[in-house]
C-alpha cells in the first residue's frame, strides 16, 4: 500500500483528506474505514486521523455503525458553486422543455480540468433511463457532451457551422446508452458547457439521434443568445 501524495506540489495531508473525499465519487454511501483505506490506498491510521479534521469542519459524519458518509459542508459549498455561475435560471427552463418535447433526460455540463461536471439536472419520467447525477464528474474526453466541450474549449469560432456543434455518442460512456449535445457560450463567445439529452441507446437509433440533435443545437443556440454569445457568430 502506497500512501504518496497525488500531487506533487500539494500538502501531503490536504492531498489525503482530499482523496478520502474523492473515494465517495460514484457511491450511495456511507463507507466503511476498510473501503476507504481500499479506495485510497491510504493506511487506516492515517484515514483516522484525517476523518477526525474533516467530522470537525462538517465535511464527513460518522455513522452509528462506524461507517462514515459525506457530511453538510458539501451540500453548502454545492450551493455556492451553483450559485457563482448564476445559470439555474436560465439553464433549468430549457432542461425542463427539452424533458417536455423529447420524454429523455437533459442535462448541463460544465468543463473542470480533466472532466465535465453536471452541473443541472432534468430528469424524464422514463422507467429505463441513464442514472447521472448532479455533481458528477466524467470524463471530458467520452460521451457527447465530452466531445461538445473538448472541441470548443477555445470558445466560440466566427466561421462556425450548425453542423459543427452537433454532437452524438452510442455506448460510449455505458454501453447501453446514447446521447447528443451541442456546446453553448456566452459573452464573448467564451465556452459556458453543453446542453446533452441522453437515454438508452435502443431509443436513440439513428433517426432519432438526427431529430434529437436538431432540438438540442436550437436549445443550444438559443441559451447562448441569451447568456451574450456574439449573435453574429451563432448559426441562428
Amino acid at each position: 500500500m502506497s500512501e504518496k501524495p497525488k500531487s506533487a506540489m500539494g500538502v501531503v495531508a490536504v492531498d489525503r483528506a482530499l482523496s478520502i473525499l474523492d473515494a465517495f465519487r460514484g457511491t450511495n454511501g456511507p463507507l466503511s474505514l476498510k473501503e476507504i483505506s481500499e479506495r485510497t490506498g491510504l493506511y487506516k491510521s492515517t484515514i483516522l486521523r484525517l476523518l477526525g479534521s474533516l467530522e470537525t469542519f462538517g465535511y464527513v459524519r460518522r455513522l452509528e455503525n462506524g461507517g462514515y458518509n459525506l457530511g453538510p459542508k458539501l451540500t453548502e459549498l454545492s450551493a455556492v458553486y451553483s450559485a457563482s455561475f448564476n445559470l439555474d435560471s436560465f439553464v433549468l427552463p430549457v432542461l425542463d422543455a427539452i424533458v417536455a418535447e423529447t420524454n429523455e433526460n437533459a442535462s448541463f455540463y460544465v468543463p473542470e480540468g480533466d472532466k465535465r461536471i453536471c452541473l443541472f439536472r432534468s430528469e424524464a419520467p422514463q422507467m429505463i433511463r441513464d442514472h447521472i447525477r448532479v455533481g458528477d464528474a466524467l470524463e471530458a474526453n467520452q460521451g457527447a457532451s465530452g466531445k461538445a466541450i473538448t472541441a470548443f474549449l477555445g470558445g466560440l469560432p466566427e466561421d462556425v457551422k450548425a453542423d459543427d456543434l452537433m454532437f452524438s455518442s452510442v455506448g460510449e460512456r455505458h454501453p447501453d446508452m446514447a446521447a447528443v449535445a451541442s456546446p453553448v457560450f456566452g459573452v464573448s463567445g467564451k465556452l459556458v458547457g453543453s446542453l446533452t439529452i441522453s437515454g438508452p441507446k435502443n431509443r436513440f437509433n439513428a433517426k432519432e439521434r438526427r431529430q434529437l440533435s436538431r432540438t438540442v443545437l436550437r436549445e443550444a443556440l438559443e441559451l447562448s443568445a441569451r447568456l451574450g454569445a456574439p449573435r453574429q457568430n451563432l448559426p441562428l
